[in-house]
């Protein structure tokens, strides 16, 4: 069965290491990124069934990233 897949966007390792830490505990896959140049490169590397992405990052921002 496959599992529905979370990409994690923000620049602060601990929100990120929560939110994956707590997703994967529910079943989900996680990838993070610390950056919007990451991010995008992550999100043309595959699909994600959701993005929780931080408003202000650098390179780009979380807004940059979504649209």
């Amino acid at each position: 069965m496959a599992h529905e897949a979370v990409l994690i966007i923000d620049d602060e390792a601990a929100v990120r290491t929560g939110l994956r830490e707590l997703l994967e505990s529910e079943g989900y896959e996680v990838e993070t990124a610390a950056d919007g140049e990451i991010a995008l490169q992550l999100l043309q590397e595959r699909g994600f069934d959701l993005v929780l992405a931080d408003l202000f990052l650098p390179k780009l921002d979380g807004m940059e990233i979504l649209t």
